[in-house]
């Protein structure tokens, strides 16, 4: 996914196939977080760790950091940052634990480069910010949030791709309780889908 937003232009990615990745995404690390028989906190989600396929679909991947939530419910902690700058969750930095809101946080910086096609950090931000309080920036009102939004989505598709935005932006809030978890992630994400258009033949 990483390369197909940042690197390699030579096809575009519209807006339905960029919502199916997201949904397709967010489904994987819902089955992580709520499907197994313990969950499994990924730990590192991060554009470059999904993978597309020949048809585009999503497959999160690189589980190498991944993480058992501990039977009693308690939260792992470390004495070592692990994850990638840009998308590990503010909480982490301080407090050395980890727990599935991590991950959720860490999508939502996807789902944000997905929107704006924007890399987690860059210069632009300025000093010390990254994407998620660049777009927290740029959010007051309607006008500066389309200003935002890739200029490679369509204009008819702008207005799903601001819905998307705003999960992105739940996703991150800086207060882990407030976090949605992935299941509602998905429910939200699939409210979101793009209006299909249907013909309806008479006669």
């Amino acid at each position: 996914m990483w390369d197909r937003l940042h690197t390699c232009r030579e096809t575009e990615l519209d807006w339905d196939t960029r919502y199916h990745i997201a949904v397709g995404a967010a489904k994987g690390l819902e089955y992580l977080h709520h499907g197994c028989e313990r969950s499994v906190i990924h730990r590192d989600i991060k554009s470059s760790n999904i993978l597309l396929d020949g048809f585009l679909k999503p497959r999160i991947a690189d589980f190498g950091l991944a993480k058992m939530v501990q039977a009693n419910g308690g939260k792992d902690s470390t004495h070592v940052i692990v994850g990638t700058h840009g998308y590990i969750a503010p909480e982490y930095c301080y407090t050395y634990k980890v727990n599935e809101k991590s991950d959720v946080y860490s999508f939502g910086v996807v789902l944000m480069e997905l929107v704006i096609g924007k890399r987690p950090t860059e210069p632009e931000y300025g000093d010390d910010k990254d994407i998620v309080t660049w777009v927290l920036s740029k959010t007051k009102d309607k006008a500066s949030v389309l200003g935002i939004i890739d200029p490679r989505i369509a204009d008819t598709s702008k207005e799903y791709a601001t819905k998307v935005l705003k999960i992105a932006i739940f996703c991150t809030n800086t207060l882990a309780a407030l976090r949605p978890t992935m299941r509602t992630v998905v429910q939200m994400l699939e409210a979101a889908e793009p209006r299909q258009l249907v013909t309806v033949a008479i006669g």
